[in-house]
């Protein structure tokens, strides 16, 4: 199966997609999950991150949701840090997909 690529890229034969079970397909599985406010999805209420706005974001939900939504990956890097000057909080993650390697 495959999914759409976000952001949204288009190419000569149309919309650009991942293949399913890559790391790029789990990075942005992952990467949704960090722009996902909970309660977004009404079949998935716990699906998402938080807004870290005001709290940063919570390392221990992030790898608890990883695991119970995206079971395919193990988390064995996650940082954040905040940009004062514009106020974002940067996520990186990095990640084994279980079986691989």
């Amino acid at each position: 199966m495959q999914m759409i690529q976000f952001p949204i890229k288009f190419d000569s034969s149309g919309l650009v997609k991942l293949d399913e079970n890559t790391s790029d397909y789990f990075a942005q599985l992952l990467t949704i999950a960090c722009l996902t406010e909970p309660q977004t999805f009404i079949f998935s209420p716990r699906f998402g991150v938080r807004d870290p706005a005001f709290n940063g974001i919570d390392k221990n939900v992030f790898i608890l949701n990883a695991a119970r939504f995206v079971p395919e990956v193990q988390i064995i890097n996650l940082q954040t840090e905040l940009d004062e000057a514009s106020g974002v909080t940067n996520v990186q993650f990095s990640f084994n997909i279980i079986g691989q390697g």
